[in-house]
C-alpha cells in the first residue's frame, strides 16, 4: 500500500519510546552536522526539509500530535542507525529521485568500503566519513567491515 500525499502522516512506532528524547538529544551533534552538510550540499532540499519539519511540530498534516516531535532536532524526516553491519546493495525507497541521503560512518572499525555500483565506485567509509548519495537511485552498501 502507498501513502497519499493527502494521507495523514504517522510518527514512527520507535520515535514513540521514553528512550527517543534520549536519544534525539544524544545525536543532535551528528544531526547539526547533517544539516549543515544538506545546506552545503543542497540548499533546497535543507530548505525543504526545515519547512516540512517545522509544519510538522505545529501539527500539521500529522495523525496525531505527539510531544516527542518537539524534540526532533533535525531538517531530515528520518534516521537510521546501522551498527557493525553489512548492507547488501540497495536503494533507499523513502526519498524522491533528486533527494540526498546522508551516511556517515561512525564506530572504531578500521577498514570499510562503501560500493556505488553504478558509478563504479569503492568508497573507503571510515569512521567520520560523510557521504552524500542519491539513495534512491544509486544502489549502495558495505559488503564488509573489520576492526
Amino acid at each position: 500500500m502507498f501513502q497519499r500525499l493527502s494521507d495523514s502522516l504517522y510518527v514512527s512506532t520507535d520515535i514513540r519510546t521514553n528512550q527517543a528524547v534520549d536519544f534525539l538529544s544524544g545525536t543532535a551533534s551528528l544531526n547539526l552536522l547533517s544539516d549543515a552538510v544538506a545546506a552545503l550540499v543542497s540548499p533546497q532540499q535543507y530548505d525543504y526539509g526545515k519547512a516540512a519539519i517545522k509544519c510538522l511540530k505545529e501539527g500539521d498534516h500529522l495523525h496525531k500530535r505527539l510531544p516527542v516531535i518537539d524534540h526532533w532536532n533535525s531538517t531530515w524526516s528520518g534516521f537510521s542507525l546501522i551498527v557493525n553491519r553489512k548492507t547488501p546493495l540497495h536503494h533507499d525507497p523513502g526519498g524522491a529521485p533528486s533527494d540526498y541521503d546522508f551516511l556517515v560512518s561512525g564506530g572504531t572499525h578500521t577498514q570499510c568500503f562503501l560500493e556505488v555500483r553504478e558509478l563504479g565506485l569503492k568508497l573507503r567509509y571510515l569512521p567520520g566519513t560523510g557521504i552524500a548519495i542519491a539513495g534512491r537511485v544509486l544502489r549502495h552498501g558495505v559488503d564488509s567491515w573489520e576492526g
